[in-house]
């Protein structure tokens, strides 16, 4: 039996403003954390083990960008198939799509875990490995794709837990191994002495523990009841969840084909220049990181709209549909702002936390500060546009919104700006996308809130 209707549920009827409050900063503290994972191995790996090992992190990390492509294929389109399920007052339908979910996220990890670790080697090389570079990547890939399976179907809980009405717990959940992850680092890099490999042993098991906070979950889940039944492998529900969250899983997707791009381009190009290979390979990795971990909250805030937008927009009620997302997008804006600020006046001291080198070192990545993250306050539009056409159940418009900065505008950009001005050229291309997409994005916004507003119109 349903749990919840659309009259009951305070997703139809609560202030926009505290709801949004209410899933979004438990929402941003686990982008934040979940940030925490790669940033707190690469600030110990650069004390403990130098610039060399942050490059391996960088060279693995398009490859575990997959898994967290997979992990938001099954967690985004199930957290907007729960919400809209529960608008419509389907529980049961909710709770089979959160089963579903479960079993495909966990075959999809198994087959990626075993293929990752079978192919690790030119995988490495795919991904701009340099000869310096790479025996440090395989020893920390040999570790890290074990728990590529946790990562996924852990994220794919946790978007049901967050849905479910309990963001904190989500929060928790990812507090509880982002801390882990904190402790046992320090100790296995620099009391163990086991350098990147004990960085990746610490990470899973990490991830293992909140995989399993989660499924405690499960056994308390407020709006539905899983039963056996739930527990199916109905193609049909896992196609319908695959396409909700198309537009998520394709995004970091392409964040994999960025980074093959990108990290290549750094190497050809690093190699003919003053830096030479291996700086702007690592640099170009680190400045992308730190700005993700400021972005973190931006995302947060889009995250947190989804379930307000996606229950009202089942339920028809559009102005709170509109309500929320400009809401969502100014706030985020606003932080993307603050963000840019940081990273124009305190580049240097950011780049520092990793650790200290050489003065060329220092210096090209004050450039990646710079010039690549130049135009970043643009980028809270299309963080909630995303959100937006996602939680309305529109992947192919969520699908164009969010992949244009990186795949329509970023990767051709860099391939045309590096062959006038270099390495130059390559952060240029940061800036051209983010002003591009800016554009695309909220034109679809405007169309979409103006098409909203006549259906208001004429339903009353």
């Amino acid at each position: 039996m349903n749990k919840a209707t659309t009259v009951e549920n305070p997703l139809g009827y609560e202030r926009v403003g505290r709801l949004l409050a209410r899933y979004a900063i438990p929402s941003i503290i686990a982008l934040i954390i979940n940030s925490l994972y790669n940033m707190v191995d690469q600030i110990f790996i650069g004390q403990g083990v130098g610039f060399l090992g942050n490059g391996a992190t960088n060279i693995i990390a398009p490859i575990a960008t997959i898994t967290i492509a997979i992990a938001t294929l099954f967690g985004d389109g199930l957290a907007a198939f729960f919400s809209l399920s529960l608008g419509k007052g389907e529980g049961e339908k909710a709770a089979k799509g959160l089963g579903t979910s479960i079993i495909y996220g966990s075959i999809f990890g198994i087959i990626w875990t075993v293929i990752a670790f079978a192919f690790l080697r030119p995988l490495c090389l795919i991904f701009g490995a340099t000869e310096n570079i790479l025996p440090y990547a395989l020893d920390y890939g040999r570790i890290i794709v074990i728990g590529f399976t946790f990562q996924i179907v852990g994220n794919t809980i946790n978007s049901a837990i967050r849905t479910d009405g309990s963001p904190r717990y989500a929060m928790l959940s990812m507090m509880i191994g982002a801390i882990l992850n904190i402790i046992l680092d320090p100790i296995f890099i620099f009391v163990f002495h086991w350098g990147v490999e004990g960085a990746a042993i610490a990470t899973i098991i990490s991830q293992l523990f909140g995989l399993l906070f989660n499924i405690a979950y499960l056994f308390r889940l407020k709006t539905i009841k899983l039963s056996r039944q739930s527990f199916t492998f109905d193609i049909r529900t896992a196609g319908r969840i695959a396409s909700l969250g198309f537009a998520s899983g394709a995004n970091n997707l392409t964040s994999t084909v960025v980074a093959f791009v990108s990290n290549n381009l750094m190497t050809k190009y690093g190699a003919i220049s003053p830096y030479g290979a291996d700086i702007p390979l690592t640099t170009f990795g680190l400045c992308m990181k730190v700005s993700m971990l400021a972005f973190s909250i931006g995302i947060g805030v889009a995250s947190g709209s989804q379930p307000i937008i996606g229950f009202n927009y089942g339920a028809k009620k559009y102005d709170r549909v509109k309500k929320t997302f400009l809401l969502s997008a100014g706030v985020a804006t606003i932080i993307t702002f603050v963000s840019w600020i940081i990273f124009q006046c305190f580049p240097l001291q950011l780049i520092r936390i990793f650790g200290t080198e050489s003065a060329l070192y220092e210096e090209f990545a004050v450039k990646c500060f710079h010039i690549y993250l130049l135009l970043t306050f643009l980028n809270g539009l299309q963080m909630c546009a995303g959100v937006l056409f996602q939680a309305i159940g529109q992947p192919m418009k969520a699908a164009i919104t969010s992949l244009s900065k990186q795949v329509i505008f970023y990767i051709p950009a860099m391939l045309i700006l590096s062959r006038f001005f270099g390495l130059t050229g390559i952060l240029m291309a940061g800036s051209t996308a983010d002003a591009l997409a800016f554009i695309l994005s909220g034109s679809f916004c405007f169309k979409e809130i103006k098409k909203m507003e006549r259906i208001g119109e004429n339903a009353s």
